[in-house]
């Protein structure tokens, strides 16, 4: 071995060396590298379980809802909801104006878990001519079968207390819910109701406005050629904007007599697109109703506009 092979030996001997004593340390932090010399590369945290009490806790509403469906069977349905929406919904002031109502049914923040709703109630099933007509029945049959509770009684909140936006009138309590405060509730009167039903309408694509009563609330919805020639009634409508909304009642619900056994606390049937016969509360059939659309258009009004006074002393205001 001549001298040159060894002189390269010892250069890659000492190389490995510097490597391994200089290089490789201060890569971890030991001599060479870091605050303190000599110090022990700092070992990784161990990785464990997420500690279940750091996690957030109650995040979603959960709300499971069993009906008689449209034909005959029962139905079932599942709502999740964060409860964060929930709760902003529940502290948001209540409009006075009953002709902008109709914005609640509305809500875009609602809008994802109201689709999956829907497709729950009224998923498109009979593959008949006549398979709009069933979808809307399916939400009148879900709607109408929510338990009425009026706004001045605690029960009508899952809280146990009537909210503190409820608007104070003359008669009582009056507080329009969003649909999901609906939802979440399990029950309201008929301007909720008739707001959820117009929401889960207005999602299916059909055009719907709000029916104002004196003392009652309902929905007109427009159907293209609607004539059942089944119904054993004269459907009741209401021209508007050159439109043809039909009657739909969503809070009564035509009781019968239970006929079999079982757990269906109101055994009946719902009132169908544009009844009005049977146990129609009196006013939708001796009034004529406000027509509200849904999407609130603010009318101007006439105001007048006058010169200023003078100030005192004859000082000009500006």
């Amino acid at each position: 071995m001549d001298r040159q092979d060894i002189l390269s030996i010892l250069i890659g001997v000492v190389i490995v060396l510097v490597i391994a004593l200089v290089v490789k340390p201060a890569l971890y932090g030991g001599h060479g590298g870091g605050d303190t010399p000599g110090a022990l590369p700092t070992p990784a945290p161990a990785v464990t379980d997420p500690d279940p009490t750091l996690l957030p806790v109650g995040k979603e509403i959960v709300r499971e809802f069993r009906w008689t469906a449209v034909d005959g069977g029962v139905q079932t349905a599942t709502l999740e909801i964060p409860s964060s929406l929930f709760d902003r919904e529940r502290e948001t002031p209540r409009l006075p104006d009953h002709a902008s109502w109709g914005r609640y049914a509305l809500s875009e923040d609602e809008r994802p878990y109201l689709e999956d709703l829907v497709r729950q109630i009224a998923s498109p099933r009979f593959n008949t001519a006549d398979e709009d007509y069933w979808r809307v029945m399916d939400v009148l049959f879900f709607v109408q079968q929510l338990p009425y509770s009026s706004d001045d009684t605690p029960a009508s909140y899952t809280e146990g207390a009537v909210p503190a936006h409820a608007l104070h009138v003359a008669d009582g309590v009056e507080y329009p819910k969003y649909p999901v405060e609906t939802l979440v509730d399990g029950k309201g009167d008929c301007e909720d109701s008739s707001i959820l039903a117009a929401a889960l309408l207005s999602l299916m694509d059909y055009d719907v406005v709000l029916l104002g009563y004196s003392d009652h609330m309902a929905v007109g919805v427009q159907m293209t050629g609607y004539g059942p020639y089944y119904a054993g009634y004269t459907p009741k409508y209401y021209d508007f904007g050159g439109k043809r909304y039909y009657y739909v009642e969503t809070t009564n619900y035509i009781q019968l007599p239970r006929t079999q056994p079982g757990n269906i606390d109101r055994w009946g049937k719902p009132f169908p697109v544009g009844d009005t016969t049977d146990g129609s509360i009196k006013s939708v059939k001796s009034e004529t109703p406000t027509v509200i659309p849904l999407h609130y258009i603010v009318r101007p009004t006439r105001h007048t506009v006058r010169p200023a006074d003078p100030l005192p002393g004859g000082e000009d205001w500006w």
